[in-house]
């Protein structure tokens, strides 16, 4: 096999922003190996440091992204409110266009009729998830992480991700603990910090060192007692395998590597009976990996790359590879295969409450929502 055909790209989860990237925090304040602080928690009356806004290393040369004002959002921004009744996706932003990145901001959709219902500008654009009592949103950009309300209003702001070496900085994921108490963060200096979400203890928690990877994806198990980490964005030839892991919120150790989980694994995500389902190339198939460490293969697929997984609340699974879209139910077994008849294709992809619904997100058309049988567009802002 070349290293061509070897070669692994996940779409959905947006290439580090490079140049484009507002960032975080190299003054000083990154926690040593073993602390237990990720960083700072920033009032809004507090003055954010200069030296947070920087996301690229010394020695590190960028060329910006041009302009492309085909591009509406943010990919991998597509996010689904607890009750299931709104969506939220960043429009994109164009720093190296001030006039135009100032008018930039969130939009929210009403998940059942597809109508735009409010949209605010925060602090920031980048990924996103929505806290569990459904009246904010953590927004994760470079190296910082804000916490807005659902008008935009900036509640704090969190400061602690360090430059990576060789690399822009960059949010990868963003995860609330299933009570909200905690928030993990992913970032490009292949560290995952562990917020606690208490006003009063804002900025204590954990640093998780993890390795040598980038982490894309991370998900709180239904109880919220294992945090799994781990999936990567690309792969070439020779790459060693990166089976997931598992981590103690509370204390911040590592409890468990899934080593029989083969292969390169490109996403992962908790269902609500607590297993993992994982996409892995070793075969390239879906997985799920049950609460008792036994890892029972799904659907198989033939595609090279993967662009985003969709794991709904009950027990239906969605796997966007290549121009085709898997549609896999856990508890009859029934899988389907669908065309994503989407021109410009989609970049994130998530279930309806009443997992009947696949929403997605395309980056140059907005949201659309999938029944099984046809595309229908939502409401453009």
């Amino acid at each position: 096999m070349t290293d061509c055909s070897r070669r692994r790209l996940l779409l959905g989860a947006t290439a580090l922003p490079g140049a484009l990237a507002l960032a975080g925090c190299s003054g000083g304040l990154p926690p040593l190996p073993g602390s237990r602080s990720p960083g700072i928690c920033i009032d809004p009356s507090e003055e954010i440091p200069e030296e947070a806004y920087e996301t690229v290393p010394e020695g590190v040369i960028v060329d910006p992204a041009p302009l492309d004002e085909s591009l509406l959002f943010m990919s991998s921004t597509l996010t689904l409110s607890p009750d299931g009744s709104t969506l939220a996706a960043c429009e994109m932003g164009f720093p190296q266009d001030p006039e135009r990145y100032g008018t930039r901001g969130v939009v929210l959709w009403d998940a059942g009729t597809g109508a735009v219902i409010h949209r605010f500008r925060p602090p920031m654009l980048g990924r996103l998830a929505w806290h569990p009592d459904g009246d904010r949103l953590a927004i994760g950009d470079g190296r910082l992480v804000s916490i807005v309300d659902l008008e935009g209003t900036l509640e704090r702001t969190l400061f602690g991700h360090e430059l990576p070496r060789g690399d822009t900085a960059a949010i990868l994921d963003l995860a609330f603990s299933p009570d909200g108490t905690q928030l993990a963060s992913s970032g490009s200096d292949r560290t995952v910090r562990l917020w606690d979400m208490d006003p009063e203890s804002c900025g204590s928690g954990h640093v998780l060192r993890t390795g040598p990877r980038h982490n894309r994806d991370l998900s709180y198990s239904p109880d919220g007692s294992s945090l799994a980490v781990g999936a990567t964005s690309t792969s070439s030839e020779g790459d060693e395998d990166n089976p997931p892991t598992l981590w103690d919120p509370t204390t911040g150790r590592r409890t468990e590597v899934l080593e029989d989980v083969p292969g390169i694994v490109f996403a992962l995500d908790h269902a609500a009976d607590g297993a993992l389902i994982v996409v892995a190339d070793e075969p390239r198939a879906l997985m799920a990996v049950g609460t008792d460490g036994s890892v029972a293969e799904g659907p198989v697929t033939t595609s090279t790359w993967f662009a985003d997984l969709a794991v709904g609340p009950g027990h239906r699974v969605a796997l966007h590879a290549d121009e085709e879209l898997l549609l896999w139910d856990r508890e009859s077994g029934e899988e389907s295969r669908h065309e994503i008849e989407v021109e410009s294709g989609v970049d994130s992809m998530v279930w309806s409450a009443a997992e009947d619904v696949l929403f997605c997100l395309s980056s140059r058309e907005g949201v659309l929502a999938f029944d099984g049988t046809r595309w229908t567009a939502f409401d453009l802002p």
